[in-house]
């Protein structure tokens, strides 16, 4: 390490960062997006937060973190880029070719290492991003013995999706065991969000953007104008439900009806959707990874949008919804990449649908948003709300602002042992009560048919990953 890469004070260090790229020009569609969906969120919009990092074993010596922190910045654009708002309402992507992160460094050495790094991971996470003037991310160091024992990491969701994170941890694992981040670099189809746009602006890239346009507006259009009461003037509440064997049963009910797991869970959560709305048809908002569209499969930036998914009869037998499920989700998965802008201009056209529900299938990311988690000072103990209850696994927590307008998020989470079921929903439109009965309709659903009996009658072919994040 020398001293044009670091600085060291009492409490901190100053890397000095550069990379092979710069320029400017307009933002992506995923940056555009997330960009106006956090705009809806402010002043809340540290809710979105994404935070990463972990303990480090046997530990490294801060210049070892730093340099490995540089290495990173070199290799992905996204993490040296800022959003700028036009004239016109449009955003415009800046990527730096140098810079300065100052970085937090706290000595544990009279304290718990976990304590004090989550101390700093809620302070961290708990500020928003000024989007245009400040890196997306932040990081803090906590050592003891003179090593880093663990590293604290917030990014803005304007820098990377949680299906991005795997390949930032690919590459800090490389970077601590020597690698050049020119060689880590070399070869990837598109290394930042600024060569992105550039792709999105070929002809096939195009073609293909209208076309995925034009099948969100045709399911838009099927679609039911609302799905609950409108949200809105309830409060919104998190349920989340832990569900010990869930992942298991999802497996067993998969191979029996030779699909994916994730379109078993995506099946299970339309029958509950479509019941507790009480309705025959379902329309979601499902958030699809789009890593399989050539060229984003290295990809640290906001690649993930969402698919519409409409299923007009949610109340056929599991095994028959579940390959209905997977028919109607196969496009779903593959227009989810396109111009959100030009896809507002054109909904006008189209009878009004209920854009408000939303599915998100987080298996396998590995990252939490400040909202997984949130500060609920009001809620001591996990205590429910009115009309809730705290019991069988099922705890619950009040949530901050508006939360962009939606009716309700479910949230398919990874837990020790088990799946969470995570569901914020805005108690006007879907009060305690019938949150609880969703997750636990949902959860009954898979663990159901995933111990039944085989079915003698012909089965659909395997549906390859067939997640929410993963590739039709």
């Amino acid at each position: 390490m020398t001293t044009a890469s670091a600085k060291r004070t009492r409490d901190r260090v100053t890397v000095r960062f550069d990379g092979p790229a710069t320029g400017r020009g307009p933002a992506t569609w995923g940056q555009t997006a997330i960009r106006r969906a956090l705009g809806r969120l402010e002043p809340d919009d540290h809710q979105f937060n994404i935070d990463w990092g972990g303990p480090v074993e046997p530990g490294l010596p801060v210049e070892t973190a730093c340099e490995v922190l540089r290495g990173l910045l070199y290799v992905h654009d996204s993490l040296r880029t800022l959003l700028h708002e036009d004239g016109d309402g449009r955003y415009v992507q800046e990527l730096h070719a140098t810079g300065e992160l100052d970085v937090r460094v706290a000595d544990a050495e009279t304290d718990d290492v976990e304590s004090v790094a989550a101390e700093l991971r809620h302070r961290l996470g708990g500020l928003r991003f000024d989007y245009a003037r400040e890196w997306p991310l932040r990081v803090a160091l906590v050592t003891r013995g003179g090593l880093v024992r663990h590293v604290v990491v917030v990014l803005s969701h304007t820098a990377v999706d949680g299906w991005g994170l795997p390949r930032l941890v690919e590459d800090i694992t490389a970077l601590v065991a020597g690698a050049d981040p020119a060689t880590l670099r070399a070869g990837r189809r598109l290394n930042g969000p600024m060569e992105e746009a550039a792709q999105q602006r070929t002809p096939s890239a195009l073609r293909r953007e209208a076309s995925a346009r034009d099948f969100v507006l045709r399911n838009l259009a099927a679609a039911p104008a609302r799905m609950y009461r409108a949200p809105g003037g309830g409060g919104y509440w998190r349920a989340v439900l832990r569900c010990p064997g869930l992942a298991e049963a999802a497996e067993a009910c998969a191979a029996r009806l030779r699909a994916a797991p994730a379109t078993v869970l995506l099946a299970a959560a339309c029958a509950a959707v479509a019941a507790s709305a009480r309705r025959s048809d379902c329309v979601l908002q499902v958030m699809v990874n789009n890593r399989f569209v050539p060229g984003l499969a290295d990809l640290v930036a906001p690649v993930a949008l969402e698919g519409v998914l409409y299923v007009p009869d949610c109340r056929e037998p599991f095994d028959d919804l579940v390959r209905s499920v997977w028919k109607a989700s196969v496009n779903t998965y593959r227009f989810a990449y396109y111009d959100k802008d030009r896809l507002a201009e054109q909904s006008a056209t189209v009878p009004a649908a209920d854009t408000t529900c939303w599915y998100n299938d987080r298996r396998g990311v590995v990252a939490a948003t400040a909202a997984d988690t949130p500060d609920t000072p009001d809620t001591p103990d996990g205590a429910a709300p009115p009309g809730g209850t705290a019991r069988d696994g099922l705890t619950w927590s009040a949530q901050e602002g508006e939360q962009g307008g939606i009716t309700f998020a479910l949230h398919v989470l990874d837990a020790p042992g088990a799946l969470d079921l995570s569901l914020t929903a805005d108690t006007a439109a879907m009060p305690p009560s019938v949150m609880e009965k969703l997750l636990r309709q949902m959860a009954a659903l898979v663990r159901e048919h995933g111990a039944g009996a085989f079915s003698d009658r012909p089965t659909p072919a395997r549906a390859g990953r067939g997640a929410s994040g993963g590739s039709p």
